[in-house]
């Protein structure tokens, strides 16, 4: 009867580790109740180097000094550089991470509809997705983090190119033709910025500006440097008065902006500055030079805060994790931030465009 005894225990406890074993493989879900031990939140931008996303990365990096006062947070960072910025570089990094078995990823989409897959990948693991800057397709990821409403970007670029359009004598009937740098076709929040540039355009008081044809005045250098100068020098050339010419110009993207402004100084043949106007998204630090030069047509720029994104995104993860936030929430607060409100589908607002000139874009560090 001893003997039966101790063979009977030695099954029962084989048979109850053979269990466990196969319940944790088949499982595939990582333990994200935000138990003790250490929390890795890997963080993947469009393009390393770049002074936009460098911005990102010092908000990163502050939300992970301000968490760990209190418990054990790594920050994992990594992109590819400016002339490799594609969907299967971003690919190969999620890789990596998705087999380190991190916590949660944060990314800067390049591709909204070709990450999705491997995005999905992670979600099955159970590993909390965040984009942030531009999204991808809402059922492979948990959150968006947006810097502004899709309306606040698109009326920020009219604003400020409308106002600098009025000083040179546009508007009341005098028509201003319009053209715009975005990065790619596949570029959600570009796509979604476009429409609603074009839905304002229809409206009484961006009337005086429009797109003469899409086909040749939006263009789509990529994320490329050579590209994206070659293009915007080409617009420039292609700049001045008269019905077919273009008298302003904004970029969507952090690279163009300032494309637009250096190929203005490059170019052989100027435009008269005091008839065209060249605006668009980029950081006070990349346009402050142009800015306060009177001989160059760029005279404001249009951002948000990049530091407050970056940190956002990554406490939008880290609170996830943690359980502190989940699909039904309809806020979140920070420290640095307090209240953002998350909207439908996911989506966390950062807040409003900021629109600065000369008066004040040396009251900006980024």
């Amino acid at each position: 009867m001893k003997k039966f005894t101790r063979k009977f225990g030695a099954q029962l406890l084989a048979g109850i580790m053979l269990v466990g074993m196969l319940t944790g493989c088949s499982s595939g879900v990582k333990d994200n109740s935000g138990g003790e031990g250490e929390i890795k939140i890997a963080v993947l931008p469009k393009m390393k180097g770049e002074n936009y996303w460098d911005a990102c990365k010092e908000g990163a990096e502050d939300a992970v000094a301000e968490l760990n006062e209190g418990e054990k947070v790594t920050l994992l960072y990594d992109g590819p550089p400016q002339d490799q910025s594609t969907n299967q570089k971003q690919v190969d990094l999620l890789e990596g991470w998705i087999a380190q078995g991190v916590d949660a990823i944060v990314i800067g989409v390049v591709d909204t509809t070709a990450i999705a897959p491997t995005l999905k990948k992670a979600k099955d693991k159970g590993i909390k997705v965040v984009t942030y800057d531009s999204d991808t397709m809402p059922d492979a990821r948990d959150f968006f983090v947006n810097q502004c409403s899709v309306n606040s970007v698109a009326k920020g670029l009219l604003d400020a190119a409308a106002e600098d359009l009025k000083e040179k004598g546009y508007g009341d009937g005098k028509q201003a033709n319009l053209a715009i740098v975005a990065a790619t076709k596949t570029e959600k929040n570009h796509q979604a910025w476009l429409a609603e540039v074009k839905e304002l355009l229809k409206t009484d008081k961006y009337s005086f500006m429009h797109i003469k044809n899409e086909d040749t005045d939006v263009y789509y250098p990529g994320s490329d440097e050579t590209q994206c100068q070659s293009q915007c020098a080409t617009l420039i050339s292609r700049m001045g008065e008269g019905e077919d010419k273009i008298q302003c110009a904004f970029s969507f993207t952090s690279m163009g902006t300032p494309a637009l402004a250096s190929s203005y100084d490059a170019a052989a043949n100027k435009p008269d500055a005091g008839k065209i106007v060249l605006t668009g998204l980029a950081t006070p630090n990349a346009l402050n030079s142009y800015i306060k030069d009177e001989k160059n047509p760029l005279n404001k720029g249009v951002l948000w805060n990049c530091s407050d994104l970056g940190y956002l995104a990554t406490m939008t993860a880290y609170q996830l994790v943690k359980g502190d936030i989940t699909g039904d929430s309809t806020e979140i607060t920070t420290n640095r931030l307090g209240t953002s409100v998350i909207a439908e589908g996911g989506e966390v607002i950062l807040g409003d465009v900021l629109i600065f000139s000369s008066d004040d874009v040396d009251n900006y560090n980024y």
